[in-house]
């Protein structure tokens, strides 16, 4: 296989979890057999307009973002990515539980916590700063082209640093069910939100145990993502 088009380090539950299948199969994907799956079925949304629903996160898979997708530095080779998750995972957090909710988060439905993690905030930071030296820079035509694009000042500064203006402090852990909403109908946005109610409502019970940063690829641009490798946190390792 060639070389990939970008990587990223994402959150993703484990592959014979509850919460890989569900997420998967209310994608319609599975990001690590790169296969399409059979999705749910719902009251009010035929099984057409649900695929168009969850057409844009399909393409990511089932996942939370850790550090944003970004391309090699020329000098970087994707062998080099292993070391440095395995040494992530071996001196970021401990594995703890984060409780969810389910929230329009701008324009699409995405699960986020239901209270404020500092461990999650701590193992995002560790994700963008550990990968950071294997990260291709932004070129002066990508900055300009972001700068601006509703971005606060601070936002535009982490964009600057970091190449990716909603770390650090500005960081948003969700887990996306949808593209945009910003068209569909209020009676269509009421029936998904039910949908995803009932769907995930394990996680909005029980939250879920983020025990791992996970490896992920898209091949060719525009292409899907796909799961690479699972790189298990502190306790999680021996649990």
């Amino acid at each position: 296989m060639s070389t990939p088009f970008r990587h990223a380090a994402y959150f993703a539950p484990a592959l014979q979890s509850q919460a890989w299948a569900l997420g998967s199969q209310w994608l319609g994907r599975c990001a690590y057999q790169s296969t399409p799956l059979a999705q749910p079925q719902f009251k009010h949304l035929s099984a057409e307009l649900f695929e168009t629903l969850t057409r844009t996160p399909r393409l990511y898979g089932w996942h939370a973002t850790l550090k944003a997708p970004f391309e090699l530095d020329v000098e970087a080779t994707p062998d080099a990515l292993v070391p440095a998750f395995s040494d992530l995972a071996d001196n970021t957090v401990n594995a703890f539980h984060l409780p969810l909710k389910l929230v329009e988060m701008g324009d699409f439905l995405a699960l986020v916590p239901a209270q404020p993690s500092p461990a999650l905030q701590q193992l995002a930071e560790d994700c963008v700063r550990g990968l950071h030296a294997l990260a291709l820079p932004l070129s002066e035509a990508e900055l300009k082209r972001r700068t601006g694009a509703g971005l606060t000042a601070r936002q535009t500064e982490l964009l600057h640093a970091w190449a990716y203006p909603y770390v650090m402090e500005q960081f948003q852990f969700h887990m996306t069910l949808s593209g945009s909403l910003k068209n569909v109908a209020p009676d269509i946005k009421k029936a998904l939100k039910a949908a995803a109610k009932e769907w995930f409502a394990p996680f909005l019970e029980h939250g879920l145990y983020i025990d791992a940063v996970t490896w992920f690829a898209q091949d060719q641009k525009n292409g899907d993502f796909r799961w690479v490798e699972r790189f298990e946190l502190g306790t999680s390792k021996c649990a």
